[in-house]
């Protein structure tokens, strides 16, 4: 029979495990749309379900020589906190013409709100949404309009403030320069503020990809980039945070991007998207720091923390390749705050040997509202055979964590599909 002090040190250990090493359960495949590819996977959670929703196929059948046709609808599906899909099929919340793409949702006042970028006017990008009830019921079908005038308004982000949902955007209804604007949207599903209300603009330089965080008791913080004619880059702010409450953004930004401090860690005019969460008393923003073509940016940072009042108090950088040939940048995170920590996700390209064929692979890192890492960065999903890439994380706010990805087969013939991982750490 083991001693009390074995017993003592198995304790902790299985503790220490729960808390900072516990494994993801097993991965769940959701069902697809249509037999079309799933993208873009972004989940909430609220009722005692998850909702993921995602981007339903991109181009149609036909010939490509008589013009690309788009098929892409939102749809979602719920999911519990086993990992059970809960829908034997996806729910359709829009299938209007042409393509809708980057979906977002939140949950607030017993309903979740999904919102999206849609062409369905045959020229350019309005924003649109949707409410869709725990059982999965869509209160409005097809979704109504957000915002819709001149040119694009594209890339949402919501919350639930606390009072409704906050919405915002990047909007090029000047056909100058883009700008940021928010608006509020009731659980009735009212649009508040019917224009839409300026937050962030540049006289000579874009604002563009917002990220938002809510706060509580109507307030919420903005995170987005900046970025002018190649004369004026130095002059732009490169990012900016700002505060809003009820609907009105402060007058001035809680942040702008010191260039000589922070010009090495960013986010700078590629870091996009940024992601964006609060929880602890802080802010955890974190971007992408690879680039298609050259060697990326920001090679010391692609994270930070920020304090209650916007204050930028630290850079901060994450990596899932341990390989010698990894680039250790990453692509698309999103971050949620699970109770007692931040679980921030991304994937990366990992090659792992030097001749090896680089691939997607999904990891997820818990942050502390102080910022420091609480045990090891995990890999959620990637293989050689089947990459994992576009992560969506959502959380009940307990410890109990969804980790959504796209998940991509081995061969061509084979649609993408939504795979997803519960990560539990028991609110620790």
């Amino acid at each position: 029979m083991p001693g009390r002090k074995q017993i003592i040190t198995a304790i902790l250990v299985c503790a220490s495990i729960s808390v900072i090493g516990a494994e993801p359960a097993q991965e769940t495949l959701l069902p697809l749309h249509d037999g079309r590819d799933a993208y873009t996977p972004r989940a909430a959670f609220g009722k005692d379900v998850f909702l993921v929703t995602w981007q339903s196929g991109r181009t149609g059948p036909g010939d490509i020589r008589k013009g690309l046709h788009f098929i892409g609808d939102i749809v979602a599906c719920r999911v519990d906190k086993s990992g059970k899909a809960l829908d034997a099929a996806p729910t359709v919340v829009c299938g209007a013409a042409d393509l809708q793409e980057k979906p977002q949702v939140a949950f607030g006042g017993n309903t979740f709100l999904a919102v999206w970028q849609d062409a369905r006017n045959g020229k350019d990008w309005d924003l649109y949404a949707a409410r869709i009830l725990p059982d999965g019921k869509v209160l409005d079908k097809e979704g109504f309009l957000v915002s819709g005038g001149p040119h694009n308004q594209a890339k949402p982000r919501v919350a639930w403030d606390g009072k409704s949902f906050a919405v915002v955007w990047q909007d090029f209804r000047d056909g100058k320069y883009y700008s940021i604007y928010t608006a509020r949207i009731s659980t009735d599903g009212k649009v508040l503020d019917a224009e839409g209300v300026k937050v962030a603009s540049g006289g000579f330089y874009h604002c563009f990809e917002p990220a938002l965080a809510a706060v509580g008791g109507g307030r919420s913080f903005v995170l987005n980039l900046a970025v002018g004619l190649p004369v004026d880059t130095y002059r732009c702010p490169m990012a900016q945070g700002w505060f809003i409450a009820d609907g009105k953004p402060d007058s001035a930004p809680a942040y702008a991007l010191d260039k000589k401090k922070d010009s090495k860690h960013g986010p700078e005019d590629r870091a996009q998207p940024i992601a964006l969460a609060f929880g602890g008393g802080a802010f955890l923003s974190a971007w992408k720091n690879d680039a298609s073509l050259g060697r990326g940016f920001g090679p010391d940072g692609n994270a930070a923390l920020f304090d209650d009042k916007g204050a930028r108090k630290e850079s901060l950088n994450f990596s899932g390749g341990q390989g010698k040939t990894d680039s250790k940048r990453i692509l698309d995170p999103d971050i949620v705050w699970d109770g007692s920590a931040f679980l921030l996700a991304w994937y990366e390209f990992v090659r792992g040997k030097k001749d090896d064929c680089p691939m997607d692979a999904t990891f997820v890192a818990r942050v502390g509202p102080d910022g420091k890492t609480i045990g090891a960065v995990q890999k959620i999903a990637g293989t050689s055979a089947n990459p994992a890439s576009a992560p969506g994380v959502a959380s009940d706010g307990s410890g109990l964590s969804l980790i959504a990805y796209e998940r991509h087969p081995e061969t061509a013939d084979v649609p993408i599909k939504v795979g997803l991982r519960i990560l539990s750490t028991g609110g620790k």
